[in-house]
């Protein structure tokens, strides 16, 4: 059927960033707005903050999935292909050596293979080929790239250590990322909050390989990581959290400003929680 006019499009997907949003109409095209600094809304625009949605550079109407990141925006074509365009002082947009902001889409690598990206809040990317390997690049300063190897930044997708074909799916967070496989969640990174949740600890070291998550649970459908917490939901319909609790983010009812290093059940026992975002 021919593509609805713009002006009676409806939107299909939408993702919030740190100060920016993204988002695809039924047309196929890509909107963002909000914060423009690092050239995160892609229109090629003058860095400034634009309050209504403007189309993304190139026209294309063919996008399939979109994340907004830090100061970042990753999305993935029909044609499995992989944009990205904003910052890329750490080598988060995966493009290779350069480190220059990039106001226009720029493709990740030559793969037409790409099923879902994450794009963090940090400074780091995560994705998911067909072969269900997961493929991180940009900062890894606490090892939040996940290839075992710390420290140093990787500036086009570099396989999760691990050598594992059967990842369902990736979130990246701040300075650390989750994925799920056979219904159990790892986590690698920074983990100075417990945002990695396998049970260390105050003072636990950052994980540069995907670890376990405690509880032992191997009934995780889907995991969401934050900034500096992260929630996953269970086969039962019960959601979990762990990490930070500044403010409340862990919603387990206790004591607030005090992070959980385990995954600790979300207050109400709830057993109709559909998914975690």
């Amino acid at each position: 059927a021919p593509a609805a006019p713009e002006s009676t499009a409806d939107w299909v997907q939408i993702s919030s960033g740190y100060y920016h949003t993204c988002g695809i109409r039924n047309t196929g095209r890509l909107y963002c707005w909000g914060q423009d600094n690092r050239s995160q809304l892609g229109n090629g625009g003058a860095n400034t903050p634009v309050s209504t949605p403007v189309e993304v550079s190139g026209g294309a109407t063919d996008w399939k999935s979109v994340s907004a990141g830090g100061d970042h925006t990753c999305a993935i074509k029909t044609n499995g292909t992989l944009w990205c365009f904003g910052g890329d002082d750490a080598g988060q947009l995966g493009n290779g050596p350069t480190t220059a902001d990039q106001s226009v889409p720029v493709q990740v690598g030559t793969s037409t293979d790409w099923k879902s990206v994450s794009a963090g809040l940090g400074f780091t990317t995560c994705g998911r080929r067909a072969t269900k390997r997961i493929y991180c690049w940009g900062r890894d300063g606490d090892g939040q790239v996940g290839n075992g190897s710390p420290n140093s930044n990787v500036n086009v997708p570099t396989e999760v250590a691990g050598n594992h074909a059967d990842w369902t799916m990736v979130s990246t967070g701040g300075d650390h990322a989750c994925g799920l496989r056979k219904g159990k969640v790892y986590c690698w990174g920074n983990d100075l909050d417990g945002q990695v949740g396998d049970g260390g600890g105050p003072g636990n070291p950052d994980r540069y390989a995907p670890v376990l998550i405690a509880g032992g649970f191997k009934d995780w459908t889907s995991v969401s990581a934050g900034l500096t917490h992260t929630c996953a939901r269970r086969a039962t319909g019960r959601l979990y959290c762990f990490g930070s609790d500044i403010d409340g983010g862990i919603g387990d009812g206790g004591a607030t400003n005090v992070n959980r290093y385990a995954p600790v059940q979300v207050k109400g026992a709830r057993t109709d929680w559909a998914a975690v975002f």
